[in-house]
């Protein structure tokens, strides 16, 4: 891997906001309606809080470390063996969730625009586009990001405005849906949907300066969070209790919704351009940063060449459930489930060990 340490603040600013706020149109809206129903909206919310005591744990270990990222990290305070044992169980635990992820995005994309197709050559079409946009490298994919950022998110924008007539803000009323606990419940076992922050520190040291890591870090949490709040209360509140948990895929569903006059047929195909592009540029990331953690974790400097043949295990992987109501309900729900408390715990595993050698007052 030849880095060049070009990336700044506004780089990591948008790959975090099509990273982690693509979860707006993907499947994760109704996977939390199926138990939170209305009040899916607070679900996310949960979930982040969870998560965000490690993430700060770990970013202020890095800090410390200066000139570390995840792997390194690791290794430095736990020891060579666990260190990477601990690496190989986040990359495997990622890779997993990523091939499951991605069987939704291809299951949207047959159900809009290609209902004959097999899925499987859809799926493999899908990750070769996300093999070759890896392999440009961290500094192509980051300058992608930036390029296409504003015109995915303002498209983004311009949905929401004009789903705004269709909002019944009463729909999120009884305003903790089927009960407080099962919001609770049900945010804490999904803490692990924002485990994409934690794959981004494999990257900490390719930036021009740490500083711009922090920077943009803060600033992307704080958009995409307000963003996907945002979006579910507009799922929660334009669907009704009893039909939020039966969308599929909400975001398709609201711009369904979208009327611009009886001259604009199909408008719906205006957003589908860039929740394309959006897609395509989250797998891109997803897929580089995996397989960067792998060949860390196994001292792999070049690792460029293993995109290739982790994209074909992501495609084994995305095909094993018959359906996507087996992959979301069950598959996917089920790892997330299994794979929180590893993204909660190892951090402060790490923040006591280096507590306890002293390492956090140099």
């Amino acid at each position: 891997m030849h880095d060049q340490k070009t990336l700044k603040a506004g780089e990591m600013f948008t790959i975090i906001g099509l990273f982690i706020g693509m979860k707006v149109t993907d499947t994760t809206p109704t996977l939390f309606a199926q138990k939170s129903q209305n009040a899916l909206w607070l679900t996310p919310l949960v979930s982040f809080l969870v998560i965000l005591p490690s993430f700060l744990i770990l970013l202020y270990l890095l800090k410390k470390a200066q000139n570390k990222n995840l792997i390194e990290l690791m290794e430095s305070l736990i020891g060579t063996k666990l260190g990477k044992s601990l690496g190989f169980l986040i990359f495997l635990s990622s890779f997993l969730l990523m091939g499951l992820d991605s069987r939704s995005y291809v299951e949207q994309i047959k159900l809009l625009y290609f209902p004959e197709s097999p899925t499987t050559v859809l799926f493999f079409l899908f990750l070769c586009i996300a093999f070759f946009g890896a392999k440009k490298g961290l500094e192509v994919i980051g300058f992608t990001a930036k390029i296409s950022f504003p015109f995915i998110k303002i498209s983004a924008l311009i949905l929401a405005l004009l789903i705004s007539v269709e909002i019944v803000w009463q729909r999120i009323f009884p305003i903790f849906g089927s009960g407080l606990s099962t919001i609770l419940k049900e945010g804490a076992l999904k803490g692990s949907i924002f485990s994409e922050f934690f794959l981004l520190t494999i990257a900490y040291t390719s930036f021009k300066d740490t500083k711009h890591f922090r920077t943009g870090t803060f600033f992307g949490v704080l958009v995409v969070m307000i963003e996907i709040t945002f979006f579910f209360y507009v799922y929660a509140t334009v669907f009704d209790y009893n039909s939020i948990e039966k969308a599929s895929f909400p975001f398709h569903d609201i711009t369904q919704y979208v009327q611009l006059g009886e001259y604009f047929a199909n408008i719906e195909t205006f957003f589908m351009v860039f929740w394309l592009l959006a897609g395509f540029v989250r797998f891109i990331i997803y897929l580089y940063l995996i397989t960067w953690i792998f060949g860390a974790v196994f001292n792999i400097s070049e690792f460029e060449p293993l995109l290739l043949p982790i994209s074909f295990l992501a495609l084994i992987v995305g095909m094993i459930p018959d359906n996507s109501v087996i992959n979301e309900l069950l598959y996917r729900d089920t790892l997330l489930n299994y794979v929180t408390p590893l993204f909660v715990v190892f951090p402060v595993i790490l923040w006591v060990v280096a507590l306890s050698r002293g390492a956090l007052k140099r």
